[in-house]
């Protein structure tokens, strides 16, 4: 896999296998939250 580059553009997602929830508790949600906070926002910027 390549790095990610700065200044593009990246498609980045989730999903379920056959379309389940990947949240299936508002705890498993939040956790996620919890996650992209420290990982993903000091970095990217989100578009959706």
């Amino acid at each position: 896999m390549e790095s990610l580059e700065y200044g593009k553009y990246y498609h980045i997602y989730n999903r379920g296998i056959n379309g389940e929830s990947i949240f299936l508790t508002k705890d498993n949600y939040q956790h996620f939250l919890k996650l992209y906070d420290k990982y993903i926002e000091p970095i990217a910027e989100t578009y959706a």
